[in-house]
């Protein structure tokens, strides 16, 4: 069985690598991107199955990310979660109006909600991938 594989993307290494290893552990294919810029040329050269992202990154933010993605035919239809420290309401208006975007927000959203919301979302079951996270 193919690994399905996780884009995460984030400037900030920390975040990136908790999520990198989360993702990992839980039996995903990961490839990592510190900005919108970065991500879009790899989701291009090798197409994610999900794209985990943060909002606020230089060069190109979480949102011109999502909007250059949904404008390709190859990855328009990748579901999408964006993560903020925010949780500003209008940042989780702006993301459901894409459609195939869940926001998530940093500090309310638990890894382990993340990790279900991104399993739920590749149709991926329990069953199918490590147990680490299910214990």
């Amino acid at each position: 069985m193919n690994k399905k594989k996780i884009l995460v993307v984030d400037d900030d290494l920390d975040q990136r690598s908790i999520y990198e290893a989360m993702f990992k552990e839980s039996g995903f294919d990961v490839r990592v991107a510190e900005d919108g810029l970065q991500a879009s040329d790899i989701a291009f050269e090798d197409t994610p199955d999900l794209v985990f992202t943060g909002v606020i990154m230089p060069k190109m933010d979480g949102f011109e990310l999502v909007e250059h993605l949904r404008k390709h035919v190859a990855t328009a239809k990748i579901p999408i979660i964006m993560f903020s420290h925010l949780g500003r309401e209008e940042d989780r208006k702006k993301a459901s109006a894409y459609g195939l975007v869940t926001f998530m927000v940093k500090g309310y959203d638990s890894p382990q909600s993340i990790l279900a919301r991104a399993k739920q979302l590749l149709g991926v079951s329990e069953k199918s991938t490590d147990m680490k996270f299910n214990e």
